[in-house]
């Protein structure tokens, strides 16, 4: 089973992720920098499906060529640099102007192909086998085959290293910083793992020992964690400010959940729904900024509800008690705001207005919808601490 997952799970796991690309293509068709993001998933998908042992017998028996399998996974590859030298372009384009660099980007890998074919062709290689390195490691023209093919690949590789380092020291977003360095690791571990089979096809034509101890973990681990740092690195600066912003308001919901339930208790009318069971809000993630924002608009209402009731000396002797404790700021205000709600709430229940200037407390909170928002998920935690006492 461990067999089955080392040598298929990465090509499925790509697979999967460009399929979901490729359904979500609005959002990168006429972006060439997403475009160039999509061919690098899917390239590298391609290259990993190829070299699977039940695709790689597949690829031999439609078309007679052995060992053809190998040739397209390598192409791939080349396509990842390519498209991964794209982007980078795209950042930072080099001088010479756009007639130069458009021939020189079309007509280097096209000679590095064409050598690769050539060199692959006449190689004697006749035996279908997965385990290509083993079986032709020593075979005249198999060497050549792989020099032609790093004269592109880890030029380019390097070039997108050093690059992606130096954009990282000088970004100011953390998540940019990040994905570009993960980018450059996995660069590297890429041109580590060809110049480490370079070394070990040099050294089965020459007649050289190659330590076996080196060479089974390199080939089994370098491309897999080159791939995904890759990805992730790619991934990393769009998709991690979303999923923070998305984890902060659903942390923030469920925050406010105990002063929403106490305020619903005591007026019900307040709220479109009843309240749901702890589990099943904590598992429910649909149309989470509507739910945040019906649950923040119930919550003021339930306050305006209670305006009878708020006694305005609660909060000023829960101020007093709070800078005591040393609370400062908005905590301060959320203490004693929850502690105005806790007793107007028990005054309701009771039916006893407070005597005195009731109805005219100020109405604390931040200066637009979310850091009001988050002003009272501060006061649900206040209110919440209070009743855990």
């Amino acid at each position: 089973m461990s067999e089955w997952l080392r040598l298929y799970s990465p090509a499925l796991l790509l697979c999967a992720l460009t399929a979901f690309r490729l359904a979500d293509h609005r959002s990168w068709a006429r972006d060439p920098a997403r475009r160039a993001v999509f061919v690098i998933v899917a390239a590298l998908a391609a290259s990993m499906t190829v070299n699977t042992p039940w695709v790689y017998d597949i690829v031999w028996r439609l078309t007679g060529v052995p060992n053809l399998a190998r040739l397209l996974s390598h192409l791939f590859m080349l396509a990842v640099a390519w498209s991964i030298r794209t982007v980078v372009l795209h950042v930072s384009p080099p001088l010479g102007g756009p007639r130069r660099r458009m021939w020189w980007a079309v007509a280097w890998p096209g000679i590095v192909v064409f050598g690769m074919c050539l060199a692959f062709a006449l190689s004697d290689t006749p035996v279908n086998s997965v385990r290509f390195a083993v079986q032709y490691g020593g075979t005249p023209g198999v060497l050549e085959y792989w020099l032609i093919f790093l004269c592109y690949l880890v030029p380019v590789l390097c070039h997108v290293t050093w690059f992606a380092l130096l954009e990282a020291r000088q970004s100011e977003n953390w998540a940019v910083r990040v994905g570009l360095r993960l980018i450059a690791a996995g660069a590297a571990l890429t041109v580590i793992y060809h110049l480490h089979k370079a070394a070990y096809f040099a050294c089965r034509r020459f007649s050289l020992p190659y330590p076996d101890e080196l060479r089974a973990p390199l080939d089994i681990l370098l491309t897999p964690m080159a791939a995904f740092a890759v990805l992730l690195g790619l991934a990393l600066p769009s998709w991690w400010p979303a999923r923070l912003r998305w984890l902060r308001d659903f942390c923030l919901y469920l925050r406010l959940r105990p002063l929403w339930r106490a305020l619903y208790q005591a007026n019900p009318d307040i709220a479109l729904m009843a309240p749901a069971p702890f589990l099943v809000e904590l598992f429910t993630f649909r149309d989470l900024d509507l739910r945040l924002y019906r649950r923040f608009v119930e919550i003021r209402d339930g306050r305006i509800a209670l305006e009878s009731y708020l006694d305005p000396s609660v909060a000023d002797a829960a101020s007093r008690e709070g800078a005591r404790s040393g609370l400062r700021g908005q905590r301060l205000e959320a203490f004693a705001e929850a502690a105005m709600l806790d007793a107007a709430i028990a005054a309701r229940a009771r039916g006893q207005p407070p005597a005195g200037a009731a109805g005219t407390a100020a109405v604390p909170g931040g200066a637009d919808l979310s850091s009001d928002a988050a002003f009272l998920g501060l006061v649900s935690r206040a209110y919440r601490r209070r009743h855990a006492r």
